[in-house]
């Protein structure tokens, strides 16, 4: 665990108040902010990793994201359009059974 204002070597840091990653190119440097802030040192693999992950959740999800809401409105329009033919139909079948 880092702070802000610490001289640490080069990598990736991530500030969890703020969700925010900090590069510490190559011969090392300070952290920015007050030293209230804390750092976590993050292992260059795992971001090479996070990549391609968050990138390939990113095109599976978005088109999910994109037919639900389409489904979803589509369904608020219909829905009235549905009930007025399901009652319609209820009435009819009750009239023919009679």
């Amino acid at each position: 665990r880092y702070h802000g204002g610490n001289s640490v070597r080069t990598g990736f840091y991530w500030n969890p108040a703020n969700w925010e990653i900090t590069t510490v190119s190559k011969k090392g440097g300070i952290l920015p902010g007050a030293e209230e802030l804390s750092y976590y040192r993050i292992p260059t693999p795992f971001i090479l990793a996070l990549g391609p992950t968050m990138g390939a959740a990113y095109v599976i999800f978005l088109p999910l994201v994109g037919f639900g809401l389409f489904f979803g409105f589509l369904g608020k329009k219909a829905l009235p359009y549905l009930a007025k033919a399901a009652a319609y139909l209820t009435a009819r079948t009750a009239r023919e059974e009679r």
